[in-house]
């Protein structure tokens, strides 16, 4: 528990600096600085850090290294995995036959976009505050599920473009996610909602939204093999929406559990332009627990575009507090999620990242 701790301090103590430094070539040499223990960490980690490591990630790469060309990758790989992490796999394997050099890589590049997102807002709010909140919220789920954690990355990134109302950036780099993972073809509909809520003002519009969600979740749950058929995907996707598992999960409910409270708390400067992200975030908080419990677990994993926006909330409402209330609610916002990472994480064992291990790194030391 303690190494995670640790890389969390470490990174999040350069990425501060980085945010308040003007000269751009300083600002990403300490955003370098800033990866570097996460992405060490996560390449010298033991085959068992992360269940998808065994179940394709390092067999993969291996696979892909005893290929000549691109081409003669294995058909099994070319059709299970998408294109733009086998390419990341065949690039990296050119150079190295170390799984966790790629394992590495593939870390430094989701935070490479996690920072690149961040750093938008650096003038708006505490972006290193955003980044601990990351890290206690999803980097234990990136050790395991690799692919989609690099898409969630590059979709948050894209975010910055929506609230920016560029459209073609957006779709280029919403598209560039989704040759990470398939599921990320999802966040397309992050854009229109960000204009939408520019626009309205009303909280009866904004919670119809949210029923309209729950339902539209239903629709889906019943109509997705012909809507999956119809797209051209692969019908091994139909189990992100299907296969219900109902009851009350508190695993998956206590992330969304902060941003109601701050929606309360802040509901009289609500719909400010700078606040955007805090009304995007509710919405889909809301419609993501509902997701959950009416459709299954698996439904998550397709809430994630949306949900990750939340670790925008916390920073954004801090920004806007004077000093002793910055602290207090600062301090109370980390201290929750610093409980939810424990409780995931360390004491669940959720994602099998805990205890951490590592042969590399002894022999290092």
């Amino acid at each position: 528990m303690l190494i995670y701790i640790i890389i969390f301090a470490l990174s999040t103590l350069f990425f501060y600096k980085a945010s308040r430094i003007s000269d751009a070539r300083q600002r990403w040499f300490l955003v370098l600085l800033s990866i570097l223990p996460v992405a060490l960490i996560a390449g010298v980690r033991d085959d068992c850090i992360g269940t998808d490591v065994l179940v394709y990630g390092k067999d993969c790469f291996l696979d892909v290294y005893h290929s000549r060309w691109y081409s003669e990758i294995d058909l099994v790989w070319m059709i299970r995995m998408e294109p733009g992490y086998l390419f990341l796999n065949y690039l990296v394997s050119r150079f190295t036959d170390s799984y966790n050099v790629f394992f590495g890589v593939l870390m430094a590049l989701q935070m490479f976009f996690v920072m690149r997102a961040l750093l938008v807002f650096r003038n708006r709010m505490p972006v290193w505050l955003a980044l601990l909140v990351y890290y206690f919220s999803y980097y234990n789920i990136s050790l395991n599920q690799m692919r989609q954690s690099a898409a969630c990355a590059i979709v948050l990134f894209a975010c910055t473009y929506a609230y920016k109302r560029k459209l073609l950036p957006f779709l280029i780099v919403v598209a560039f996610a989704c040759t990470f993972h398939i599921s990320a073809f999802v966040a397309f509909a992050i854009y229109p909602l960000f204009i939408f809520l520019r626009r309205t003002q009303s909280y009866k519009m904004m919670w119809s939204m949210v029923i309209m969600g729950i339902v539209m979740a239903l629709l889906v749950q019943k109509s997705v093999d012909v809507v999956l058929a119809t797209m051209g995907l692969n019908a091994d996707y139909a189990h992100y929406f299907k296969d219900s598992t109902h009851g009350f999960f508190i695993t998956k409910f206590l992330i969304t559990l902060p941003m109601p409270i701050i929606f309360f708390c802040y509901r009289k400067r609500f719909f400010r332009k700078e606040t955007i992200y805090l009304a995007f975030s509710l919405i889909v908080m809301v419609v993501a627990t509902q997701a959950r419990e009416l459709i299954g677990n698996d439904a998550e994993r397709i809430m994630n575009y949306f949900v990750i926006t939340q670790i925008f909330a916390l920073p954004f409402v801090c920004a806007h507090l004077n000093k002793t209330w910055q602290k207090v609610v600062g301090t109370l916002g980390m201290c929750f999620y610093v409980a939810y990472w424990y409780y995931m994480f360390i004491y669940n064992g959720y994602h099998d990242t805990f205890p951490y291990t590592s042969i590399i790194l002894k022999q290092w030391l």
